[in-house]
């Protein structure tokens, strides 16, 4: 009679255990895709990430040296990658897009995109990386961290390239 009850309680367990068990996994095999993807993008531009980061839908990483930021997102619908050289960029700006919603008797303001936006030299062309967006996801889940970080990380990158263009007073040779 104690095997019996000791086998119910094992097939109890396993029934409560395996869906997170697989859960776990399958994330962890969507990450690992993600990355994948990332860095299969960054070697077809000839780079080598140096910061990445994965989230549950995109990745997101940084070539230091060569300046190129990459970012590669799947949706239900469809999986694509975008590339940013940010020698021709001005600025990095996070944008929270959220719009008004209207109960009975209270307003409610839903976050529609997050995204990070990067503005091009010519002040005309604007690329955006969409890290969130209502349409495509239920819920938050840490974008608005993750897009202020990257944009804190990507405008560093941006100044150190400033600094290292020397002044009109630098420029400056002095002939004896």
């Amino acid at each position: 009679m104690g095997t019996g009850l000791f086998i119910i309680d094992a097939i109890i367990i396993a029934i409560v255990i395996l869906p997170f068990a697989l859960f776990i996994n399958g994330s962890k095999k969507r990450q690992r895709k993600l990355r994948n993807a990332l860095q299969s993008e960054a070697t077809q531009n000839n780079c080598k990430l140096s910061k990445t980061e994965v989230h549950s839908n995109f990745a997101i990483g940084l070539d230091e040296v060569e300046k190129k930021v990459f970012f590669y997102k799947e949706t239900e619908d469809s999986a694509y990658a975008q590339v940013i050289d940010l020698k021709f960029i001005v600025s990095c700006k996070f944008i929270k897009d959220s719009k008004r919603i209207k109960d009975k008797t209270k307003h409610y303001d839903v976050i529609d995109k997050i995204q990070l936006s990067f503005e091009h030299q010519n002040l005309k062309e604007v690329t955006n990386f969409v890290l969130f967006n209502n349409d495509d996801e239920m819920a938050l889940n840490n974008e608005i961290v993750i897009a202020q970080k990257w944009q804190d990380i990507i405008n560093d990158l941006l100044e150190e390239k400033v600094k290292a263009v020397p002044s009109e007073n630098e420029k400056q040779v002095v002939l004896a």
